[in-house]
């Protein structure tokens, strides 16, 4: 629902935009006309040199605010609710104040100068609230987004506690498995010994073989939020006996995105891997963190469910073979990657998996 309504309220605020920057083009080439009206020049000649004057400073304010849009898209205030609101709150004042207060028409340059007096007073006035709202939201931006860290390493941390109550408990097995197993070496029962090892000890190696972590070479995964979402889904996929595996070859220190977009990108990911793995005979889940000198390319499969939609029905908002008003993971995933110039998100459906393909460049050009 937020996505579709922030599109409208984006309309909305590039339309209000537009002609705000159209009515102060035409207050400066009115100035400009004032100043040389007094010079004789033919009236045609002063037509062109206004007309003139108006697509030079509509052209140059349209490329300043272009690219102001351009850097305001790759950032959080994009994805904010709030601040859009209030940008778009503010524009309809400023459009209603030039509208209904302003005259349609001067009767000399006097007036016409107390008219830019008070023109550029809210002008300022405008910026300075925009400004003061643009820090304020980014603050507060700043503040979830170390608040989530923190959670985030906080979920790590129990995830690593859990791991070492794992290894405590399967080291007081194993010395009661030696218990065992000395009592019939040291009676020279080995017929009791094979018995014992066929009917005690297989089973009891299928169990843990079954729980044991695949963590082999996430130690190579240097970024720590993002191994800590990796742990953490690697964790509750094996609570659900699922196969999976991950594949770290190179050491990776950094990798050119957003944590807090990243984590939800691959926890969206590595979710929906989850949840379709339960619906599969053998399931299994295959993760690959691969270092090239241009990118960090990250690849996530899973077995796909037979009745698996097609993919362009997966990442429209709102679908979801999960039920009900539950299908917001994949548009997600798809908005936050859309939204950055260096990462590049490939969906394919090959020999009945499921693979997402995530390329992060090292560069954002």
């Amino acid at each position: 629902i937020f996505f579709y309504y922030k599109k409208k309220m984006i309309g909305i605020i590039a339309v209000l935009s537009s002609v705000l920057l159209l009515v102060i083009c035409d207050f400066f080439a009115t100035w400009f006309y004032y100043y040389i009206n007094g010079l004789t020049v033919h009236p045609t000649i002063l037509f062109i040199i206004y007309s003139f004057v108006f697509a030079l400073i509509a052209v140059i304010t349209a490329l300043v605010v272009r690219l102001l849009m351009i850097k305001l898209k790759y950032t959080w205030l994009y994805g904010n609710k709030v601040y859009l609101m209030i940008l778009m709150i503010c524009l309809l004042i400023f459009f209603l104040t030039m509208f209904f207060f302003l005259p349609d028409q001067v009767s000399g340059v006097a007036e016409f100068k107390i008219i830019g007096i008070f023109y550029f007073t809210f002008v300022a006035i405008f910026i300075a609230i925009l400004l003061l709202v643009t820090i304020t939201t980014s603050r507060e931006i700043n503040y979830r987004r170390s608040r989530q860290e923190v959670e985030d390493y906080y979920n790590y941390t129990l995830r690593i506690e859990e791991v070492n109550k794992r290894m405590r408990k399967f080291r007081h097995d194993y010395i009661n498995i030696l218990s065992t197993m000395s009592e019939y070496l040291r009676e020279d029962d080995l017929e009791g010994l094979k018995a014992y090892y066929d009917k005690h000890i297989i089973p009891l190696k299928d169990h843990f073989e079954a729980n044991t972590l695949k963590l082999n070479g996430v130690e190579n995964l240097k970024v720590k939020e993002i191994k800590g979402v990796i742990t953490t889904k690697i964790l509750q996929a094996q609570e659900r006996k699922i196969e999976i595996s991950v594949e770290v070859a190179d050491e990776i220190n950094q990798i050119n995105m957003e944590m807090i977009d990243l984590s939800r990108v691959l926890g969206i990911i590595m979710d929906n891997a989850i949840e379709a793995s339960m619906n599969v005979e053998e399931p299994m889940i295959q993760i690959a963190f691969i270092k090239t000198d241009q990118s960090v390319l990250i690849i996530i499969m899973n077995k796909a469910p037979e009745n698996l939609p097609k993919l362009h029905t997966l990442y429209q908002e709102g679908f979801s073979t999960k039920g009900k008003d539950r299908g917001l993971g994949l548009s997600t995933l798809k908005e936050i990657t859309d939204s950055k110039r260096n990462v590049f998100l490939e969906t394919t459906i090959e020999n009945n998996y499921f693979i997402q393909k995530l390329e992060i460049m090292n560069s954002d050009d």
